[in-house]
C-alpha cells in the first residue's frame, strides 16, 4: 500500500484548504471555474471565512482569478509559477518519502517538517508527504523508486528513516535528495540529524555515574543508520565505563516491548538501566518495569533518547534529551534548496544539531546494594 498526501505539513486550516484547492485544480477536478462558495464550504467542511482566505492566496499567486460568472473564481491559464531566482523551474514540490504514516509521527518530527515547509515556501516550493511502507522491505527497490520518482513537478526528496538500499539508489540517481537522520557508510548524500551518538555516549555515562553496571539499549526493528550508530556508541561507552550493555530489539509495538522486557528481567544479573530509543515507548517501559516488581526510579532507571510532549507531563518525570526541531528543520531546508539549485553537481553537506539533557526522576540514583551483581567467591573460601 502506498499513499501520497497532497497537503503540505501546515498548522493552519487555511493553509491546508489552499493546498487542497491547488491540488484539485492541478488534477483537473473543475473545468474553467470553481464551484460556488456554498458548494465548496459544504464539500470541504470549512467556514466561508476560511475558504475566502484560502482563495485570496490562490488569487495572489495567479492560480485563480476573481470576477467569474455569478461571483465564482475562474481557473487561470496554466503558466510557470513565480519563483525565487535561486531555484530552477524544474519543479515546485519537495516530497517526503516515509515508511510511516503522517499521523504516527512524533511532535518533534512534525515540528521539523513544519519549519521546512515554511522555509521552502519562501522559495516557491512546498512540501508533500509520500507514505510507502512496502518500499522499506525491498532489498532491490530500483523499480519501485523509478516509479515513485517519476511524478511530475517534483523538485527534490526528503528521505525519512531510509534504508541503505533507498539511500544508495538516490545517491546513484542524480535526483536532488537529502536524508533526514543518519547516513549509511560510503553513500554520497547530504543529510541533517541530531547527534544521537553523542547522546547515547552521554546516557551511558549518566547510568555509569549512578553505579548501574548492566544496561540495555531498547530499539525497534528496521533500524536506520542513525539508530545503529547510536546503539553502537551506547554499548562502547558503557563498556569503557566498566559496565555491561546489550542491544534489545522489539517490533515497535507496546506488546512487543513488554515481551522483550520480560525476557531481559529473567536474566541474571537483571539489567538496572534502560535507554529507550523512541519517546513514545518510554512511559510504557517505566510502567512495565514497575508492574513486574522493578519500580522506577528506586530499582531501575530509564532515559529516553528523544523528547516528546507526553514525557513532560509523565509521572515520574522522564529523563530525556531535548532536541531543537526548528533548528534541524531550517538546516534541512537549506540543504534541500542547495541540492535543488545545484542538482547532481552538489557536494555533500551535513547539518548536525546537539541535543540537551533534561534530568528526570526516572534516571534515578544507584540501584539498591542487593540489586548489584556480586563477584563470585573463590571455591573453598
Amino acid at each position: 500500500m502506498a499513499s501520497s498526501d497532497p497537503l503540505p505539513i501546515r498548522l493552519t486550516l487555511t493553509d491546508q484548504v489552499t493546498e487542497c484547492l491547488r491540488q484539485r485544480i492541478r488534477d483537473g477536478a473543475w473545468d474553467q471555474v470553481l464551484p460556488s462558495e456554498a458548494e465548496l464550504c459544504r464539500e470541504l467542511g470549512v467556514s466561508r471565512g476560511t475558504l475566502r482566505r484560502a482563495s485570496a492566496v490562490l488569487v495572489e499567486d495567479g492560480t485563480i482569478t476573481s470576477g467569474g460568472r455569478g461571483g465564482r473564481y475562474r481557473i487561470a491559464a496554466q503558466k510557470p509559477p513565480k519563483r525565487s531566482s535561486k531555484i530552477p523551474a524544474t519543479g515546485k514540490i519537495v516530497r517526503i518519502l516515509s515508511p510511516q504514516p503522517r499521523f504516527v509521527l512524533t511532535t518533534l518530527t512534525q515540528s521539523i517538517f513544519q519549519v521546512m515547509s515554511e522555509s521552502l515556501g519562501r522559495s516557491g516550493l512546498h512540501l508533500e508527504f509520500e507514505y510507502h511502507p512496502g518500499l522499506w522491505r525491498l532489498k532491490h527497490p530500483d523499480t519501485a523508486l523509478r516509479k515513485i520518482t517519476s511524478q511530475p513537478d517534483t523538485a527534490g526528496w526528503v528521505l525519512y528513516r531510509s534504508t541503505r538500499e533507498v539511500q544508495t539508489w538516490f545517491a546513484a540517481s542524480g535526483i536532488p535528495a537529502v536524508v533526514l537522520g543518519g547516513m549509511f557508510g560510503g553513500i554520497a548524500l547530504s543529510h541533517a540529524e541530531f547527534n544521537l551518538e553523542a547522546v547515547s555516549r552521554h546516557a551511558a555515562g549518566v547510568f555509569a555515574a549512578r553505579k548501574h553496571r548492566r544496561m540495555v539499549f531498547l530499539s525497534v526493528e528496521n533500524a536506520t543508520a542513525g539508530d545503529r550508530a547510536s546503539a553502537k556508541a551506547f554499548i562502547a561507552a558503557a563498556t569503557a565505563a566498566g559496565a555491561w550493555a546489550e542491544l534489545a530489539i522489539y517490533d515497535d509495538t507496546v506488546a512487543g516491548l513488554c515481551h522483550v522486557l520480560d525476557g531481559l528481567l529473567l536474566g541474571q544479573p537483571v539489567p538496572t538501566a534502560f535507554f529507550v530509543a523512541f519517546p513514545n515507548h518510554a512511559p510504557a517501559t517505566v510502567g512495565h518495569l514497575t508492574r513486574r516488581g522493578f519500580p522506577v526510579p528506586t530499582h531501575a532507571a530509564v532515559i529516553s533518547r528523544m523528547d516528546a510532549r507526553l514525557l513532560s507531563e509523565a509521572i515520574p518525570s522522564v529523563a530525556r534529551y531535548s532536541m531543537d526541531g526548528e533548528a534541524l528543520g531550517r538546516g534541512m531546508a537549506q540543504l534541500l534548496k542547495r541540492s535543488i539549485r545545484a542538482g547532481i553537481k552538489t557536494s555533500q553537506r551535513h547539518c548536525v544539531i546537539m541535543p540537551e539533557f533534561i534530568d528526570g526522576e526516572t534516571a534515578g540514583g544507584p540501584p539498591p546494594d542487593w540489586y548489584l551483581p556480586k563477584a563470585k567467591r573463590p571455591a573453598g573460601k
